[in-house]
C-alpha cells in the first residue's frame, strides 16, 4: 500500500472511530430499555447495540415500509405478529452495529497489515458478520418450518381417527395437542387458549393457519372452515385425504433431502482426491 493511501484509509477510520464513540456515548440511555433485554448470547454486541438504534433513527429506518414488508411477515412466524416489528428493527440494529463496529477495525487492521488484499478481505469480512445475523434467523425460521411440516401428517392422522370415532373437532383438537412438546403442538394449544377464550372456531383455526405461516395450513383451515361451515358432514373424508397427501409430501421431502446430504457428502471426497492428484502430479512435474 503507498503512504498516501494508507494515510487516506486511517483518516476515514478515525472519522469513523469518532461517530461510533459520539453516537455510543450519546445514545446509550436513548436505548437503554431494549438493549438491556437482549440476549447476550443471541446478539453478541448487546451492549453496544445502541449504536445501530441510533444510525437507524438518524437514517428514519421504518419497520413499517413496503420493502420491510415480508421481514416482518417472517418475523411474525417466528415471534408472532404482536412482536415482528420489534424483532425485525432489534435484527436490522444488531446488523448495523456489527458493521459500525468492525467496518473500521477492518481499515485500520488492512493499514498495520499493510496489504490492500487483507485491507479488502477484512471489509468483506465485516460485510459478512453483518449478514450472518440475518442467516441465523433464516436457519431458526427454517427450522420451525420444518418442524411444523415433519408434525403435521401425525397430527392429521389423529385428527381423522378421533373424529371417525364420532369426536368433535374442537375436542379432538384438544386433546392431541395435551402434554405434546413441539413446535405445532404449542401453535394449537394457543389455538385451544382462543376456544376456551369465547373466540368463534372458524376464526381459531385461520389465526393457527397466519401463525404458522405455511400453505400446508392454510389449506387446512380453509377446507376446514369450509366444511364447518356446511355442517361438517365431509370432514372425516377430508381430513382423511388431508393426511394421506401430507405423508405422501412427507416421504417426498425426505428423498429430496437425502439426495442433497449424498450431494453434500461428495464435496470432501472429491477435494481429498484432488488433493491426492497435486500431491502426486506436482512432484512428478517437478523432477521433468
Amino acid at each position: 500500500m503507498s503512504t498516501t493511501l494508507k494515510l487516506v484509509v486511517l483518516v476515514i477510520a478515525t472519522i469513523l472511530s469518532l461517530i461510533w464513540i459520539i453516537l455510543c456515548l450519546k445514545y446509550e440511555s436513548t436505548f437503554e430499555q431494549i438493549t438491556a433485554t437482549l440476549d447476550p448470547d443471541e446478539y453478541q454486541l448487546a451492549p453496544v447495540m445502541h449504536v445501530g438504534f441510533a444510525i437507524l433513527q438518524l437514517v428514519h429506518f421504518n419497520v413499517k415500509s413496503e420493502q420491510n414488508r415480508e421481514s416482518v411477515k417472517e418475523m411474525a412466524e417466528v415471534y408472532g405478529a404482536r412482536y415482528a416489528e420489534y424483532y425485525l428493527y432489534v435484527l436490522r440494529g444488531a446488523q448495523v452495529t456489527f458493521f459500525a463496529t468492525l467496518f473500521p477495525m477492518a481499515l485500520m487492521l488492512g493499514v498495520i497489515m499493510n496489504s490492500l488484499m487483507n485491507l479488502f478481505l477484512f471489509v468483506i469480512l465485516a460485510v459478512a458478520s453483518a449478514l450472518y445475523l440475518s442467516e441465523q434467523f433464516k436457519n431458526k425460521l427454517t427450522q420451525r418450518r420444518d418442524a411444523l411440516v415433519n408434525e403435521f401428517p401425525q397430527v392429521l392422522t389423529k385428527m381423522t381417527l378421533l373424529v371417525n370415532s364420532g369426536m368433535m373437532l374442537r375436542d379432538a383438537w384438544k386433546k392431541i395437542c395435551e402434554n405434546k412438546e413441539g413446535v405445532l403442538y404449542d401453535e394449537m394449544r394457543l389455538t385451544t387458549d382462543e376456544l376456551n377464550n369465547g373466540v368463534t372456531e372458524i376464526n381459531c383455526y385461520f389465526n393457527f393457519a397466519e401463525r404458522c405461516g405455511l400453505k400446508q395450513m392454510r389449506k387446512f383451515a380453509s377446507l376446514v372452515t369450509q366444511s364447518l361451515a356446511k355442517g361438517g358432514s365431509d370432514l372425516s373424508v377430508f381430513l382423511r385425504d388431508m393426511s394421506d397427501e401430507m405423508w405422501a409430501e412427507k416421504q417426498a421431502d425426505v428423498r429430496v433431502r437425502a439426495e442433497k446430504a449424498g450431494a453434500r457428502l461428495m464435496i470432501p471426497t472429491v477435494m481429498i482426491f484432488l488433493g491426492i492428484m497435486m500431491l502426486v502430479i506436482v512432484p512428478a512435474l517437478a523432477g521433468m
